[in-house]
């Protein structure tokens, strides 16, 4: 058929129509990407607005491209369209768009991204973590810069009371004094609280009255008595976490009185002793030189008198040391009400006590006759009367010496004579007793024919760890196996031989023999022991000591780490910054030091942190009354606490009960020595006693 001009065919029409479904559909097709682009975009959109983070676009010119509702209100905006187009300088100060300007010209010139920044936030109060990144085309290139901070004030808060607690505790652990400690504290509180009151009310201290209304936090001891309490004003906008802060905060108090406590007892067992409470050796001798310095001042005389029980053994022995600690204290109060105000009074130790007397109107003797009387008072004791006499050797100043030592000496000696005339009398120093002097010249001649003849021998007292019942170490005993006398302790010749410099070469040989018998045990199959061997005064000082233990250790073969040296308090107190030198050099041959009968008055507490300690031996007078007196217990748990704070060992010397050493493993010490695990013992049995263990523990 032929087509008539003008009018389309079919099969043109069919295709014109199948255009125009075309074109619906794609235009359709359009449509719904074009919805699903906005309804995307407007769900991201309101996603970006409702985080708390906040984000932000800017062009290189720094004007605001883009920015969630969290900027806008942060920055006092109502809508983004009001935000838009503005720099930072026409929002914040000079100073702050100027250092945000900075940062942001920094990230977009180098492309290099600005990540995890904490900056303080530029309105309101806290902090925000920072992330800036450059803003780039499809082409790469930097068309601006990208910001997104997330608000991090509860943390940096929460860091900054962390902080505070911290160096609350270092403050604790560096021994401030209690009272700067406090007020340290409360000046950093007050401050961190942002204005709150706050105050520390100990007990026995008038309760201040704080305007607000208060929120308490009581401040207890470590064995759960109560030292006081903390009180914090409390304000509408008190922030999480602040109770949990405060009560914090006063457990930290809480430690820090009871070390001040700690410390304060064991510096007053410093200079008191501890079971009488009178001054001790340490302090009596800074008395005496005071007092005949006032006394030759004005032309008067002092009187020191020795004192010593007659019998006092028979009273412990036979009524038990619980009686005698009693008898000694009943004694002190008589003595001390005698003298009142014209005197000293003073326990050296044992039964011995020192008193020294003022001129007044009042001879010496009749004084003393007066003590002596008082002291003769019969007492009872858990139901038993007793009576006990004194004897008194008196050395006054002028007549018998000008010194401290001077007259103790010369007291000392009177007080032997009245000893050697049958007691319970006076005896005034006089120049005759110098053949008390020359007997002791021939014992001394005795002591250096014993040196060289080798008349010493070594005993040995185990130590023993409480919780696993092993020998954990020794402590070597000199003796002196006297040709006439038989077997003497320590006491009867060291300190002679201490006077004499004898000491030093007894020293030696106890050293030499020590480290040879402790590895003679290894080579017999014992497990390592470590063992401890007393330093004298006169040893230590001996410019020798170190060669003499090196020599000793390398004779025997004996590793470093198995040889303790002890010394005693009085000994590292007579020269500090010599002490501390002189230790730091043994502690280089690799052996560890003790301080031996810690507590008994002599040392210095406030240097004893300088020292390259490794451990402390509670010496046997705080052990001897455990259970019966709580005070002894107070006082070894002190000790205990001090040690662990100074990161020291603990030995207890002396344990004699299962009850003490109960209380011992309960307060934290867990190595002792003493006759309830062994008395001291020669070599072999102590080998034998090992070896025992060993095979009974497999």
């Amino acid at each position: 058929m032929t087509q008539q001009p003008g009018n389309p065919s079919k099969s043109t029409i069919e295709d014109q129509n199948d255009d125009d479904r075309q074109a619906r559909v794609s235009l359709e097709l359009l449509q719904a990407q074009l919805l699903s682009l906005t309804e995307r975009y407007e769900w991201l959109e309101a996603m970006i607005n409702y985080v708390p983070d906040f984000i932000y676009a800017k062009d290189r010119d720094g004007r605001f491209l883009f920015a969630n509702r969290a900027i806008v209100l942060n920055n006092g905006f109502t809508h983004v369209d009001e935000l838009i187009g503005l720099t930072d300088a026409e929002i914040h100060p000079v100073a702050d768009a100027h250092k945000i300007d900075e940062i942001e010209r920094r990230v977009m010139e180098t492309g290099e991204p600005d990540l995890g920044v904490e900056e303080r936030r530029l309105k309101g109060e806290g902090w925000l973590m920072m992330s800036r990144v450059p803003l780039r085309d499809r082409n790469g290139n930097i068309i601006g810069v990208v910001g997104a901070s997330r608000d991090i004030s509860a943390r940096k808060r929460a860091e900054e009371l962390m902080s505070a607690q911290t160096k609350l505790l270092h403050d604790v652990a560096r021994g401030v004094d209690l009272g700067s400690f406090l007020k340290d504290a409360q000046f950093l509180l007050e401050r961190l609280l942002n204005g709150r009151r706050v105050s520390f009310i100990l007990d026995g201290q008038q309760r201040e009255t704080l305007a607000d209304e208060a929120i308490e936090f009581p401040i207890f001891s470590r064995d759960g008595g109560k030292h006081g309490t903390l009180t914090a004003s409390k304000t509408e906008d008190d922030e999480s976490g602040l109770v949990e802060f405060l009560a914090g905060i006063a457990q930290t108090v809480g430690i820090a009185i009871d070390r001040h406590r700690d410390i304060a007892h064991i510096a007053y067992l410093a200079e008191h002793d501890a079971l009488t409470g009178l001054p001790n050796r340490t302090l009596l001798n800074r008395k005496v030189v005071a007092l005949l310095e006032k006394a030759s001042q004005a032309g008067k005389s002092l009187a020191v008198a020795f004192v010593d029980l007659d019998n006092f053994k028979l009273v412990n022995d036979s009524l038990g040391h619980a009686a005698g600690d009693e008898l000694l204290k009943v004694v002190a109060q008589r003595i001390s009400a005698q003298i009142k105000s014209s005197g000293i009074v003073s326990r050296i130790g044992g039964d011995e006590f020192i008193i020294v007397l003022e001129e007044n109107q009042d001879p010496f003797h009749e004084r003393l006759k007066a003590i002596l009387e008082g002291i003769s008072e019969p007492l009872t004791i858990d139901g038993v009367e007793i009576r006990v006499s004194c004897s008194i050797g008196v050395a006054c100043s002028r007549k018998h010496g000008d010194t401290a030592s001077e007259l103790f000496a010369n007291a000392d000696m009177a007080l032997y004579r009245v000893k050697e005339s049958g007691r319970n009398g006076i005896q005034l120093f006089t120049p005759a007793m110098g053949e008390e002097a020359r007997s002791k010249l021939s014992r001394i001649e005795e002591l250096r024919r014993a040196v060289e003849r080798n008349e010493f021998v070594l005993h040995y007292q185990p130590q023993k760890n409480i919780s696993s019942g092993q020998v954990i170490g020794v402590e070597a005993l000199v003796r002196w196996q006297h040709p006439v006398e038989g077997l003497l302790l320590p006491g009867t010749f060291i300190p002679l031989a201490e006077e004499t410099g004898l000491v030093v070469l007894i020293g030696d040989m106890v050293l030499r023999e020590a480290c040879r018998q402790a590895r003679a045990w290894q080579d017999q199959g014992l497990p390592p022991l470590r063992i401890a061997v007393n330093v004298s005064a006169r040893q230590f000082l001996e410019n020798s000591l170190i060669d003499q233990v090196a020599s000793a250790l390398q004779a025997a073969g004996l590793d470093p780490q198995w040889l303790e040296l002890e010394l005693t308090e009085s000994l590292i107190m007579r020269d500090v910054e010599g002490a501390i030198e002189r230790m730091h050099a043994l502690k280089e041959l690799g052996v560890s030091i003790a301080i031996d009968d810690f507590g008994t008055g002599y040392s210095s507490l406030s240097t004893l942190r300088r020292f390259p300690l490794s451990r402390l031996k509670i010496d046997r007078s705080f052990i001897a009354d455990i259970p019966e007196k709580a005070g002894d217990m107070a006082i070894t748990s002190a000790i205990v606490s001090l040690g662990r704070t100074l990161e020291l060992e603990v030995v207890a010397e002396g344990v004699e009960t299962e009850e003490q050493a109960q209380f011992l493993e309960g307060a934290g010490c867990e190595m002792f020595q003493g006759f309830l695990f062994a008395k001291p013992l020669p070599a072999s049995e102590v080998g034998n006693l090992i070896a025992k263990l060993v095979a009974q523990t497999g």
